[in-house]
């Protein structure tokens, strides 16, 4: 090989191991489907997006998050946005009903997902093995139907009658009945006698609790809905629980009693991982669905004050936070 030869293959050699030394890290995309109001904070949270900078996924360096809300077009049209970007990920926020919608809009892309029961939803085949495209966190919604008894028995210092409160339609989705198995265990080993009523719309519920009231039932729970429009008036219901002084579960930062629900901090961290995993080629039918069961105790300490409940100390102790 003549001399010049050499140096212009060394030459190439050479810009080519530059060009890949430089070359920008491929960004990696995830969607963020939320069942929610749009709002000046990410729906993924903070917690999420530190935890997937340790997987070595950083925002503004290889990772963009595309974000698409359900207020205004629906879910199933913002899940149908997300996977015309093509992302590599769809992260569904807040529940099962937006991995539904995200489960409609793709069989390929890969979903992780927060849900009290996947496979009852119908979202995976088994939490072993899930199938298809997506994986996640399975919250376990009985234990907190059974905590959630056991600590209103505890503030009022004992508890003979509860009603569960549920809107039209609730009874046709796949939670309720284990919802209603658990109530009802829960009920026997406290020795509670429950009832389950139906609304519909707001103003079914100040004659329902009225009635309540009047026949002595001792406290209520405002059971979940999948419609995000009734949050808006969740506030409003739980100011009918103090007008006519009935000790009630259900969101604590909206003036109920208290409230059992899971350490979000800590399931945004393992959906974290599965993200991270998945960005980095794992596929979503070899990752078991994991079962998360750390729960947590909310009081509103001025909603008690204002039902003149004495709250004990070993109760307040329990509590993993108090609303001043």
């Amino acid at each position: 090989m003549k001399r010049r030869d050499v140096w212009a293959a060394t030459a190439i050699f050479a810009s080519r191991l530059g060009s890949a030394a430089g070359a920008e890290p491929r960004l990696a995309r995830v969607g963020v489907l939320a069942f929610t109001d749009v709002t000046t904070e990410p729906p993924e949270g903070d917690v999420f997006l530190t935890e997937l900078a340790k997987h070595g996924y950083v925002v503004g360096r290889n990772l963009v998050v595309e974000r698409r809300f359900s207020r205004y077009v629906g879910l199933d049209a913002a899940a149908s946005e997300l996977v015309a970007l093509k992302v590599d990920v769809i992260y569904s926020v807040e529940g099962t009903q937006s991995a539904l919608a995200a489960k409609r809009a793709t069989s390929s892309i890969p979903i992780v997902f927060q849900s009290a029961d996947p496979v009852g939803f119908g979202l995976v085949s088994s939490l072993a093995r899930p199938g298809g495209n997506l994986t996640g966190v399975s919250v376990q919604g009985p234990a907190m139907t059974s905590k959630g008894m056991e600590s209103m028995a505890a503030a009022l210092g004992g508890l003979r009658s509860m009603a569960y409160i549920h809107q039209v339609g609730a009874r046709s989705l796949p939670w309720f009945s284990g919802y209603v198995a658990a109530a009802d265990s829960a009920a026997t080993a406290l020795g509670v006698r429950i009832e389950f009523h139906e609304v519909q719309g707001f103003a079914a519920y100040e004659p329902l609790i009225q009635e309540l009231v009047r026949r002595g039932v001792e406290a209520a729970e405002l059971m979940p809905t999948a419609d995000p429009a009734w949050n808006v008036v969740t506030e409003q219901v739980a100011s009918l629980f103090l007008k006519y002084r009935l000790p009630a579960i259900g969101p604590t930062q909206l003036g109920f009693l208290l409230q059992c629900d899971f350490a979000d901090d800590l399931v945004k961290k393992r959906i974290a991982y599965f993200v991270g995993r998945i960005l980095k080629g794992a596929k979503p039918v070899d990752l078991p669905v994991e079962e998360f069961s750390n729960l947590r105790l909310v009081i509103n300490l001025k909603t008690a004050r204002a039902l003149g409940i004495a709250l004990p100390r070993s109760l307040l102790l329990r509590a993993d936070e108090l609303i001043q």
